[in-house]
């Protein structure tokens, strides 16, 4: 619940904030890859571990997760767009399988740097956290990654012959993408730092018992 709603902050905060130019590499704004790691760095920290070296390795996984996804996505729309464009021009049968390819492009590449972005991000916790290496929210993580990326297609302007999805803006992918692998990643942190209410109880029953048998 809490990286949920910190998620929520950072999805509008990678849609909504300008970024200056010296914080971009190549095609892609760091803001973005900051605010989704802090969010797994403030989970991470409250219910797992406080080493900072964990924290930066899950940090650094952030930022090398958000450049290759973007740079990947924008490589391979418009490779795949120059290359549509330099063919000849296809017969009947031939159009009606590509056409929908073409108007699902941006949704299609979006969903392979989904995949890119997730597994990277489940691979550099993986690295530092034992208990997440072994959970079983791994793979369910990469697949919510992967699959939320054809949100991407939102980024198309609007027009009489678009999709319904073409809003020209790029919040539905980052608070889907960023929610729900928050969420996914969360189920897979297990809890050491907080004690919980049972060790409590035990520690309790303990003194209790320690209390009478002195009497």
């Amino acid at each position: 619940m809490i990286l949920g709603t910190l998620a929520v902050i950072s999805a509008l905060l990678s849609w909504g904030l300008a970024t200056p130019r010296f914080l971009v590499v190549r095609d892609a704004p760091l803001p973005p890859a900051l605010w989704f790691g802090l969010v797994l760095c403030v989970g991470i920290a409250l219910w797992t571990s406080r080493n900072l070296f964990h924290l930066f390795v899950v940090l650094i996984s952030c930022f090398l997760a958000w450049i290759l996804a973007v740079e990947t996505t924008l490589y391979l729309q418009h490779s795949i767009k120059i290359y549509m464009k330099g063919i000849p021009r296809p017969g009947p049968a031939v159009l009606e399988f590509v056409l929908p390819i073409m108007n699902y492009l941006w949704g299609a590449c979006g969903m392979i740097g989904g995949f890119l972005g997730s597994i990277i991000v489940v691979l550099g916790m993986s690295a530092v956290l034992p208990a997440f290496r072994k959970s079983r929210c791994r793979g369910r993580t990469i697949l919510f990654g992967t699959l939320s990326g054809v949100l991407l297609e939102a980024i198309v302007a609007p027009s009489e012959d678009g999709l319904p999805i073409h809003l020209q803006s790029l919040l539905p992918v980052f608070l889907v993408w960023q929610i729900g692998v928050a969420a996914s990643i969360a189920y897979g942190l297990e809890p050491k730092l907080a004690p919980t209410q049972s060790a409590i109880r035990n520690l309790k029953e303990s003194k209790n018992t320690a209390t009478n048998e002195s009497r």
